[in-house]
């Protein structure tokens, strides 16, 4: 057990780096020299799209100059490609970042847009049970030795009231050390919690809802099953990297899993990282939006700290 306030102590230093300093834990000069570095880019990008636009402008033009609205048509074409190059500068920029950010924790690999994952996953991801996702872009790599693969997708999900647009960032880990059972983590659900958890023994589950320490209760819900090594896998050090984790994103339904050697974390986000990235918009002065790209890359090192009994790690 933790000391009593030990973890709201961190929790606040946690949330302290998020409204102040970097949440990475960088130096802003350090963030603002790679987004300085990687401007060249963002300028040729710009005046290949300008090019590409405009050429599209002229040649619609010419070849519609029959008609009355020839001209509109030709804008609304420019317009589309316009549209077109912005996306894919959306996953140019985070490509070009996302090494130098990722490679000193062990990223050995990134991929964004199309190439994120392979055909055969692309096509089931458009059928899949939740709706239509698409991968907007994937990292994965060894850190300390230990596994871990991280993505961030939308998904299209249809129902009665219309179409929800939902983000999510999604991690996966090998969990370090050896565990039975299945343990997951919810959303606390207060009396609907409880009325579940009597249900579960009426019916005689082998799941039922496990008290770990009130300010981890506070938050999360466990479900664990008979055999689940509770005291193995849910140490003060992975509970305080979750309430950090549960602080930095209040108003979203984290949920998270330990099943067979791996652990999994699924996390809504109001929006995809980089989503104000602009050709227009000049990469220095994205210093936030970077930050919050290293933040999110660097999730799965700070969970393998955690698990591996080293919250407070280089990371923090």
């Amino acid at each position: 057990m933790s000391q009593p306030g030990a973890g709201t102590e961190r929790l606040d230093q946690t949330t302290r780096r998020a409204e102040g300093t970097p949440a990475s834990g960088l130096r802003r000069d350090e963030v603002e020299a790679i987004l300085r570095a990687a401007e060249p880019r963002r300028m040729q990008a710009l005046s290949a799209s300008l090019n590409l636009a405009g050429g599209s402008f002229l040649v619609l033009a010419g070849q519609l100059q029959a008609f009355l609205l020839a001209p509109v048509v030709a804008a609304l074409g420019a317009w589309g490609v316009w549209q077109l190059a912005q996306r894919l500068w959306r996953d140019l920029a985070i490509a070009v970042l996302a090494p130098a950010i990722g490679e000193r924790w062990g990223q050995v690999g990134f991929a964004s847009g199309w190439g994120a994952v392979e055909i055969e996953k692309w096509l089931g991801n458009l059928f899949s049970d939740e709706g239509m996702r698409v991968v907007a872009w994937q990292s994965y790599g060894r850190y300390r030795e230990i596994e871990y693969r991280l993505t961030e997708s939308t998904i299209w999900r249809r129902g009665q009231s219309g179409q929800r647009i939902i983000h999510v960032m999604q991690v996966e880990i090998a969990v370090p050390r050896s565990f039975s059972g299945y343990l997951q983590l919810m959303p606390q659900s207060g009396f609907a919690g409880k009325v579940d958890n009597l249900l579960r023994q009426v019916t005689g589950s082998s799941e039922q809802r496990q008290q770990i320490d009130p300010e981890f209760d506070a938050v999360f819900d466990t479900i664990a099953s008979q055999n689940a090594s509770i005291n193995t896998l849910l140490t003060p050090d992975f509970r305080c990297a979750m309430l950090a984790l549960a602080a930095r994103h209040p108003q979203t339904s984290l949920t998270a899993r330990f099943e067979h050697g791996w652990f999994s974390l699924r996390l809504p986000i109001p929006h995809l990282v980089f989503a104000g990235t602009s050709l227009i918009k000049p990469l220095p002065d994205m210093a936030e939006d970077a930050d919050a790209l290293w933040w999110e890359l660097t999730v799965p090192h700070r969970l393998i700290d955690a698990l591996a009994g080293n919250h407070d790690g280089a990371l923090r």
